[in-house]
């Protein structure tokens, strides 16, 4: 589906929400700007991790001290499926799971720095990424996507505070 089309489409509809239309566009453009050439994946493929292991590895960094239960519900994903990942990631050194002192049962899971790593080169692959899918863009195109991403992951980050 081209962008125009998906833009033209959202667009016919006025009565629709916003954030509809807006999910739509976001959808196409991180399409055309990431997914065509796949290097990332081609970097987790070499790497023989999956992307949920990656999102699961990036919440594990993120949130230090979670749980495997609190990775599951942050995932929206079963205990068992995040206990199997967090296993194989540990069998790769990128994970390490830690009891509690105060309760045995309980374990908190790290991400070791292999895995810290792997999620810096990982970043820099999907960036690289992002900006060779955007270089047909003009540059005054561009300095306006920038300044509204900025703004808009700053009211994000406020949102969340």
């Amino acid at each position: 589906m081209r962008v125009n089309h998906v833009f033209t489409q959202t667009m016919a509809s006025p009565e629709e929400p916003v954030n509809a239309r807006l999910g739509a566009l976001l959808e196409a453009f991180m399409n055309r700007v990431a997914h065509p050439r796949g290097r990332a994946l081609a970097f987790l493929n070499k790497s023989s991790v999956t992307v949920d292991q990656a999102i699961l590895m990036d919440h594990a960094r993120t949130w230090p001290g979670s749980t495997p239960t609190s990775l599951a519900a942050r995932m929206n994903l079963s205990l068992p499926s995040i206990s199997q990942m967090i296993e194989r990631l540990a069998r790769l050194g990128l994970l390490r799971r830690t009891e509690d002192p105060a309760d045995r049962r309980r374990k908190t899971i790290a991400v070791t720095p292999k895995a810290r790593r792997f999620l810096r080169e990982l970043q820099a692959v999907r960036s690289q990424e992002f900006s060779a899918g955007a270089a047909a863009l003009s540059p005054a195109t561009q300095k306006q996507l920038v300044a509204a991403l900025a703004r808009a992951l700053t009211e994000l980050d406020d949102a969340n505070d």
